[in-house]
Protein backbone atom coordinates (compact mmCIF):
# COMPACT_ATOMS: atom_id res chain seq x y z
CA UNK A 1 0.00 0.00 0.00
CA UNK A 2 1.57 3.32 -1.10
CA UNK A 3 1.78 6.77 0.63
CA UNK A 4 -0.92 7.98 -1.41
CA UNK A 5 -3.64 5.72 -0.16
CA UNK A 6 -2.74 5.99 3.45
CA UNK A 7 -2.82 9.54 3.55
CA UNK A 8 -6.12 10.33 2.05
CA UNK A 9 -7.60 7.50 2.93
CA UNK A 10 -6.56 5.75 5.99
CA UNK A 11 -4.92 8.42 8.30
CA UNK A 12 -8.40 10.62 7.94
CA UNK A 13 -10.38 7.65 8.56
CA UNK A 14 -8.30 6.70 11.57
CA UNK A 15 -8.49 10.29 12.94
CA UNK A 16 -12.62 10.83 12.27
CA UNK A 17 -12.63 7.16 14.29
CA UNK A 18 -10.85 8.85 16.88
CA UNK A 19 -12.65 11.76 17.26
CA UNK A 20 -16.26 10.63 17.66
CA UNK A 21 -14.83 8.09 20.01
CA UNK A 22 -13.17 10.55 22.03
CA UNK A 23 -16.18 13.10 21.65
CA UNK A 24 -18.67 9.84 22.46
CA UNK A 25 -16.59 8.92 26.16
CA UNK A 26 -16.60 12.81 27.05
CA UNK A 27 -20.35 12.89 26.76
CA UNK A 28 -20.95 9.75 28.42
CA UNK A 29 -18.94 10.15 31.50
CA UNK A 30 -19.47 14.07 31.44
CA UNK A 31 -23.53 12.48 31.94
CA UNK A 32 -22.56 10.02 34.56
CA UNK A 33 -24.73 10.34 38.02
CA UNK A 34 -21.55 10.01 39.45
CA UNK A 35 -19.17 12.50 40.30
CA UNK A 36 -16.32 10.15 40.25
CA UNK A 37 -16.46 10.02 36.35
CA UNK A 38 -17.76 12.98 35.83
CA UNK A 39 -14.31 14.22 37.09
CA UNK A 40 -12.28 12.63 34.40
CA UNK A 41 -14.78 13.68 31.47
CA UNK A 42 -12.29 16.81 30.70
CA UNK A 43 -9.19 14.68 30.01
CA UNK A 44 -10.92 13.06 26.80
CA UNK A 45 -10.67 16.71 25.19
CA UNK A 46 -7.15 17.04 26.27
CA UNK A 47 -6.46 13.75 25.25
CA UNK A 48 -7.76 14.76 21.65
CA UNK A 49 -6.65 18.26 21.72
CA UNK A 50 -3.08 16.62 22.32
CA UNK A 51 -3.72 14.12 19.52
CA UNK A 52 -4.75 15.95 16.68
CA UNK A 53 -1.85 18.33 17.29
CA UNK A 54 0.75 15.80 17.35
CA UNK A 55 -1.03 13.76 13.83
CA UNK A 56 -0.62 17.34 12.49
CA UNK A 57 2.80 17.75 13.41
CA UNK A 58 4.28 14.24 12.77
CA UNK A 59 2.23 14.67 9.06
CA UNK A 60 2.95 17.95 7.68
CA UNK A 61 5.87 19.26 9.64
CA UNK A 62 8.25 16.13 9.49
CA UNK A 63 6.44 15.19 5.82
CA UNK A 64 6.86 11.53 7.02
CA UNK A 65 5.76 8.75 4.25
CA UNK A 66 5.58 5.91 5.94
CA UNK A 67 4.63 2.62 4.26
CA UNK A 68 1.43 0.58 6.06
CA UNK A 69 3.59 -0.97 8.77
CA UNK A 70 5.16 2.20 9.36
CA UNK A 71 2.30 3.83 9.72
CA UNK A 72 0.44 1.49 12.19
CA UNK A 73 3.89 1.60 14.63
CA UNK A 74 4.03 5.46 14.60
CA UNK A 75 0.63 5.79 15.21
CA UNK A 76 -0.04 3.10 17.35
CA UNK A 77 2.67 4.35 19.35
CA UNK A 78 1.40 7.92 19.52
CA UNK A 79 -2.04 6.73 20.31
CA UNK A 80 -0.46 4.53 23.28
CA UNK A 81 1.80 7.84 24.85
CA UNK A 82 -0.95 10.15 24.12
CA UNK A 83 -2.98 7.89 26.27
CA UNK A 84 -1.04 7.64 28.79
CA UNK A 85 -0.04 11.01 29.13
CA UNK A 86 -3.51 12.42 29.21
CA UNK A 87 -5.90 9.97 30.71
CA UNK A 88 -3.69 6.94 32.17
CA UNK A 89 -1.75 8.94 35.14
CA UNK A 90 -3.97 12.30 35.11
CA UNK A 91 -6.89 9.69 35.80
CA UNK A 92 -5.12 7.76 38.25
CA UNK A 93 -4.01 10.71 40.28
CA UNK A 94 -7.40 12.58 39.90
CA UNK A 95 -9.25 8.99 41.10
CA UNK A 96 -6.64 8.35 43.74
CA UNK A 97 -7.72 11.76 45.14
CA UNK A 98 -11.14 11.19 44.78
CA UNK A 99 -11.22 7.99 46.94
CA UNK A 100 -9.00 9.52 49.60
CA UNK A 101 -11.54 12.27 50.12
CA UNK A 102 -14.20 9.63 50.53
CA UNK A 103 -12.44 7.26 52.90
CA UNK A 104 -11.69 10.86 54.51
CA UNK A 105 -15.53 11.27 54.99
CA UNK A 106 -16.26 7.71 55.69
CA UNK A 107 -13.76 8.05 59.05
CA UNK A 108 -15.25 11.37 60.08
CA UNK A 109 -18.83 10.02 60.46
CA UNK A 110 -17.40 7.09 62.16
CA UNK A 111 -15.29 9.16 64.29
CA UNK A 112 -18.55 11.25 65.21
CA UNK A 113 -20.37 7.99 64.88
CA UNK A 114 -18.90 6.48 67.81
CA UNK A 115 -18.40 9.60 69.89
CA UNK A 116 -22.47 10.30 69.46
CA UNK A 117 -22.38 6.91 72.22
CA UNK A 118 -21.12 9.04 74.90
CA UNK A 119 -21.23 12.66 73.45
CA UNK A 120 -24.16 12.52 72.13
CA UNK A 121 -25.27 15.96 70.95
CA UNK A 122 -21.18 16.69 69.57
CA UNK A 123 -21.64 13.29 67.42
CA UNK A 124 -24.99 13.52 66.07
CA UNK A 125 -24.12 17.17 65.26
CA UNK A 126 -20.65 16.16 63.50
CA UNK A 127 -22.99 13.67 61.53
CA UNK A 128 -25.52 15.98 60.13
CA UNK A 129 -23.10 18.21 59.18
CA UNK A 130 -21.40 15.33 57.64
CA UNK A 131 -24.27 14.23 55.36
CA UNK A 132 -25.17 17.41 54.41
CA UNK A 133 -21.82 18.15 53.34
CA UNK A 134 -21.08 15.19 51.29
CA UNK A 135 -24.40 14.07 50.14
CA UNK A 136 -23.12 13.13 46.68
CA UNK A 137 -20.33 10.93 47.62
CA UNK A 138 -22.29 9.27 50.24
CA UNK A 139 -25.33 8.33 47.47
CA UNK A 140 -22.60 7.28 45.55
CA UNK A 141 -20.98 4.98 47.97
CA UNK A 142 -24.80 3.66 48.69
CA UNK A 143 -23.89 4.66 52.32
CA UNK A 144 -26.43 8.10 52.52
CA UNK A 145 -29.55 6.25 53.69
CA UNK A 146 -28.15 4.28 56.60
CA UNK A 147 -26.10 7.09 57.91
CA UNK A 148 -29.51 9.21 57.55
CA UNK A 149 -31.26 6.51 58.75
CA UNK A 150 -29.24 6.89 62.18
CA UNK A 151 -28.77 10.21 62.25
CA UNK A 152 -32.84 10.96 61.93
CA UNK A 153 -33.56 7.86 64.31
CA UNK A 154 -31.33 8.89 67.18
CA UNK A 155 -32.56 12.62 66.94
CA UNK A 156 -35.87 11.51 67.50
CA UNK A 157 -35.04 9.60 70.49
CA UNK A 158 -32.48 12.27 71.43
CA UNK A 159 -29.99 9.35 72.01
CA UNK A 160 -28.01 7.02 70.01
CA UNK A 161 -29.46 4.29 68.22
CA UNK A 162 -27.91 1.49 70.01
CA UNK A 163 -30.12 -0.94 67.84
CA UNK A 164 -28.11 -0.16 64.59
CA UNK A 165 -24.71 1.63 65.43
CA UNK A 166 -22.69 -1.75 65.41
CA UNK A 167 -24.11 -2.85 62.32
CA UNK A 168 -23.58 0.69 60.93
CA UNK A 169 -20.27 0.64 62.21
CA UNK A 170 -19.13 -2.25 60.35
CA UNK A 171 -20.72 -0.76 57.28
CA UNK A 172 -18.49 1.84 57.23
CA UNK A 173 -15.51 -0.13 58.00
CA UNK A 174 -16.85 -2.49 54.71
CA UNK A 175 -16.80 0.94 52.57
CA UNK A 176 -13.81 2.59 53.47
CA UNK A 177 -12.75 -0.75 52.17
CA UNK A 178 -13.88 -0.96 48.81
CA UNK A 179 -12.57 2.59 48.73
CA UNK A 180 -9.44 1.86 49.59
CA UNK A 181 -9.21 -0.87 47.07
CA UNK A 182 -11.19 0.44 44.08
CA UNK A 183 -9.17 0.26 40.98
CA UNK A 184 -7.82 3.68 40.09
CA UNK A 185 -7.01 3.31 36.47
CA UNK A 186 -9.71 5.21 34.26
CA UNK A 187 -10.66 2.19 32.45
CA UNK A 188 -9.59 -1.08 34.23
CA UNK A 189 -10.84 -3.27 32.11
CA UNK A 190 -8.67 -1.68 29.62
CA UNK A 191 -5.44 -2.02 31.47
CA UNK A 192 -4.40 -5.69 29.67
CA UNK A 193 -4.88 -4.37 26.86
CA UNK A 194 -2.74 -1.06 26.26
CA UNK A 195 -0.87 -2.76 28.66
CA UNK A 196 0.48 -5.10 25.64
CA UNK A 197 3.15 -1.99 24.61
CA UNK A 198 6.06 0.36 25.12
CA UNK A 199 5.74 2.95 27.93
CA UNK A 200 1.73 1.96 28.26
CA UNK A 201 3.06 -1.65 29.92
CA UNK A 202 4.98 -0.11 32.70
CA UNK A 203 2.60 2.38 33.63
CA UNK A 204 -0.53 0.40 33.30
CA UNK A 205 1.26 -2.75 35.73
CA UNK A 206 1.51 0.87 38.43
CA UNK A 207 -1.86 1.66 38.22
CA UNK A 208 -3.33 -1.85 38.22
Amino acid sequence: MNYSTIQSIILPAYIIVYFITLVALFKKYKASKEERKRSIAPLFLINLILFVALVAGITFLYNLSPNITQFVIIYGLLTIGVFTVTLEVPGFIMLSGFDEKSVTVLQEIKADLIKSRFRFTEGIEGIHKSLAKNKQILTELHAYDQIEYYETSSTEMNQSNTSVIDLLVMSLNQWIKECEEKSKHPFPKMVDIFSLAGLSFLIAQLLK
